[in-house]
């Protein structure tokens, strides 16, 4: 068959995706528009990633995004392959990865039919139909979207008629819009923050992951040898290591007595997302270093600098003094938060268990973690030591996210050995991509803390003296659904000797499940002692 004069949209969209440095695509196809961008892509050398779940693919792009900084891209099918896409586009929203979805339709006729651009609407910064006559030039404009601080999805419907419709011409994709300079009138109101501040704090967010950000952050810590407290999602941005670094910061009570110590708080990149619900407990005054405007903050800002970090910072270093902060007190604010995030149970629980697998991990390991009790200890042992050390939900805080997350960081980084953390409950939610990082041959272990409960539910619903009501499982045995599919696995009970195991582990081809029989006590202390 005679090939079109022109390029198809289909091929038209790969070779933008190609320009920018896509590799793959995740999805569950369709019969309509997915099967033209995949043979597209193949054509093009971008791979196609077959996942089980459509929520599973999107938390994949959106990680690949994350890490790599070009979108991650998603392909489901028309109606219900669009719907079960919103939670992992949900998250690419709320905390700020560069994502394209393509969806088949719109439906031509009442079959399957709903306005899938509506339905994103709330979580996606474009939606639209490509369509021939404008498709590239809407496409490009897309990508400058999603890749356009605050970085975001976008989501576009396809139908598989245009998809296959030759275009009239090439367009090359539009670069993203960088972040402004920053106003020189607002250095000068931020150095004068700094000048009078004789102990700030530092607190960094997800925007101090990326590109020069993490050696401008490490740049302020040192001039001004005050503490730093990163978020979740900012965990490795100053290392673990570093002197500076006093722990980890959400918003409650564990480490309230060092930010009501401070003079100056300082937001480094900072989301409001990032942030548990709640008013906004300091009184200091506020310094906002900011890429993007993006959420409203909980408090206004004394001032805010809106810029590239880096930038920032650089004009901003030659003024910076030395804070009143010595080694001493940060190192001792560190400890008392860590002791306070110690978990007390009998048995293996999340603390021993993470702290286990810290010993025995592959240097250089990355870790990713679900929501859930058993996060709370995970991330306080956790040394990350470099950006996206650790990968986390933090904005959105869903569950099932920590193995979907380590198979998009183990085909972007495949000498980096992943650990994924989940509760039963996290990884009964996704359970199947296990099969996916089978048939990858993904370089991860699971370690699943196996209490046959939803803990932190169960902790809130007990303070609230309710009946335990939805909120227990019958034990499952994980690592024998695991086998069953392909996957090495072990099951740890409370008697045995869980080092070993984990070695065995991580040390092992493939994807491997650790399965623990978890004790749950002392989640209710942890949590009291963390938020108050």
């Amino acid at each position: 068959m005679d090939r079109p004069a022109s390029p198809t949209l289909a091929a038209t969209i790969v070779d933008q995706l190609k320009a920018v440095g896509v590799r793959r695509m995740f999805g569950i196809p369709g019969g309509g528009s997915s099967l033209a961008l995949i043979e597209a892509a193949g054509r093009a050398g971008i791979e196609f990633i077959l996942t089980r779940t459509e929520t599973a693919a999107a938390i994949m792009a959106a990680v690949t995004g994350e890490i790599s900084g070009i979108p991650g891209v998603v392909l489901t099918g028309i109606g219900p392959g669009a719907a079960s896409a919103v939670n992992g586009i949900a998250y690419a929203s709320l905390e700020k990865s560069p994502v394209i979805l393509i969806t088949d339709g719109p439906a031509s006729s009442p079959h399957q039919a709903f306005d899938q651009n509506a339905l994103f609407a709330p979580v996606t910064k474009l939606q639209g139909r490509l369509q021939p006559e404008n498709g590239a030039a809407d496409f490009a404009r897309a990508i400058a979207t999603a890749t356009t601080p605050p970085w975001g999805p976008v989501q576009l419907d396809l139908s598989a008629g245009d998809a296959s419709a030759p275009v009239a011409g090439a367009t090359p994709p539009a670069p993203p819009r960088p972040s402004p300079a920053p106003s020189e009138a607002m250095l000068g109101e931020a150095g004068a923050l700094l000048a009078a501040s004789r102990r700030p704090i530092i607190l960094a967010g997800l925007e101090a992951r990326h590109g020069r950000a993490p050696g401008a952050l490490g740049q302020m810590a040192d001039a001004l040898g005050c503490p730093v407290l990163a978020t979740y999602k900012a965990s490795g941005v100053l290392p673990a290591s570093h002197p500076g670094f006093a722990g980890l910061f959400t918003g409650a009570a564990a480490e309230a007595d060092l930010i009501h110590a401070a003079d100056l708080i300082l937001l480094f990149g900072l989301d409001p997302i990032e942030i548990i619900p709640g008013r906004w407990p300091y009184q200091s005054p506020v310094l906002d270093l900011c890429a993007a405007a993006a959420t409203p903050l909980a408090v206004e800002p004394a001032c805010r600098v809106i810029g590239d970090l880096a930038q920032i910072t650089s004009a901003l270093a030659p003024d910076l003094t030395r804070s009143d902060w010595t080694a001493g007190e940060i190192d001792a604010a560190r400890r008392a938060i860590v002791e306070k995030l110690a978990l007390r149970g009998f048995g293996h629980t999340a603390q021993t268990t993470v702290r286990a697998a810290v010993q025995a991990a592959p240097a250089g390991a990355r870790l990713t973690v679900d929501a859930g009790a058993h996060m709370f200890s995970t991330l306080a042992a956790w040394p990350a030591e470099e950006p996206f050390g650790v990968l986390k939900s933090n904005g959105l805080s869903t569950m099932g996210y920590a193995l979907p997350a380590a198979i998009a960081s183990a085909l972007e980084e495949p000498a980096r050995h992943v650990i994924a953390v989940t509760g039963d409950g996290g990884i009964l939610m996704c359970l199947a991509e296990l099969t996916t990082a089978v048939a990858l041959g993904c370089r991860l272990t699971v370690i699943v803390i196996n209490d046959a409960a939803l803990s932190l539910i169960d902790i809130k619903q007990q303070r609230q003296q309710n009946r335990s009501i939805g909120v227990r499982y019958a034990s499952a045995d994980i690592a024998a659904c695991a086998g069953a599919m392909g996957c090495r696995a072990w099951r740890v009970e409370p008697g045995d000797d869980i080092a070993p195991v984990l070695s065995e582990a991580f040390a092992a081809d493939g994807p491997t499940l650790v399965d623990v029989v978890a004790s749950a006590d002392g989640y209710g202390d942890q949590l009291m002692a963390l938020r108050g």
